[in-house]
């Protein structure tokens, strides 16, 4: 399978709303040809052309030319790229523009009391967490993207900004406060099911705390390898690019659960990442549906193995739901 190796900027990562002004042409329409469903004189030609064209949408994301160049796709091959990016663009100019924070009130009832206990959020109001958003499924209510795990040996309750959660920021992986926490849009604490041993757990998280140090830039922040490339998904096992959920995986991996639950009930058909892989893949493929099936299937059997997302932790067998929050389906 030919992959297509692209590289973006920081600001289409943290989708910043970069203005880029492209001016798209009124494209050739290939419908009536794909519609014959049969195969291209010059296969070659015709992928380079695909290949040529949605790179310009991945070029696009993140920027001011996001749906003009999902609908110069969709115009051209006849797909529908543009009403996922319209959703996640509006979400994005309602943001409040502060990773963590929210218009909602502060959620003074959530518990930070369980050392090891895992946070997740969701909501469409967190900036940084749109690209996260981008790529996780939305089978809950709560359309849960982020996470981090608590050291309660950090936590102090007379100063709720003091660093005390593993997650991932802008830099890779991080911390966040408890009243970073109280102010996501929709959350949920999971409490592990099985009583922890303090000394792992302790060491762990110490692993961790080399990564999450403020001052070690060391890293990046990311999904994919080379910044964006979706063909060449980051493994969890790797410790230079670092997501929030990775983090948390890497916590509960150290101490040795594996709490990538991979479950048959999350909708990946929900994430805006399977909806431009399937639609490239459709007019890549547009004269064979067993090689478009195939392709799709190959794709998202690699995302789900190398990436762990909140929903996989949602529905982990090694977790509890003690606390939930939604305030924005």
């Amino acid at each position: 399978m030919k992959r297509i190796y692209l590289f973006v900027v920081m600001g289409a990562i943290i989708f910043a709303g970069c203005t880029k002004n492209i001016v798209y042409d009124v494209p050739e329409s290939k419908v009536a040809m794909m519609q014959t469903e049969q195969e291209p004189e010059d296969v070659e030609a015709w992928n380079q052309e695909v290949d040529a064209d949605f790179e310009k949408v991945l070029q696009a994301l993140g920027t001011d030319d996001e749906v003009a160049a999902m609908q110069y796709f969709d115009a051209k091959y006849g797909t529908s790229m543009a009403v996922e990016s319209e959703r996640f663009a509006s979400a994005r100019a309602g943001s409040s523009g502060k990773s963590g924070s929210s218009k909602y009130p502060a959620m003074n009832d959530m518990p930070f009391n369980l050392d090891g206990a895992v946070y997740i959020s969701g909501g469409t109001d967190d900036l940084v967490g749109t690209v996260i958003d981008w790529v996780s499924p939305k089978t809950v209510p709560g359309s849960y993207y982020h996470g981090a795990v608590l050291d309660l040996d950090k936590y102090d309750k007379y100063n709720e900004d003091a660093l005390c959660l593993e997650t991932a920021i802008s830099k890779g992986a991080g911390y966040e406060s408890a009243n970073d926490w109280r102010n996501k849009v929709n959350a949920c604490v999971l409490n592990p099911k099985y009583s922890l041993n303090k000394s792992k757990l302790d060491s762990a998280q110490a692993y961790m705390d080399y990564y999450c140090d403020m001052n070690n830039k060391n890293m990046k922040y990311g999904f994919f390898k080379n910044t964006i490339n979706i063909f060449d998904v980051v493994t969890k096992e790797d410790t230079y690019m670092w997501y929030c959920t990775k983090v948390v995986w890497w916590v509960y991996n150290k101490y040795g659960w594996d709490i990538d639950s991979n479950s048959d009930l999350i909708d990946w058909t929900t994430s805006g990442l399977y909806t431009i892989v399937k639609d490239y893949y459709a007019v890549r493929y547009f004269y064979s549906s067993k090689k478009k099936n195939a392709a799709i299937s190959e794709y998202m059997a690699t995302a789900k193995k190398n990436i762990v997302l909140a929903e996989e932790i949602y529905f982990s067998s090694y977790f509890n739901k003690v606390y939930e929050n939604i305030r924005e389906r």
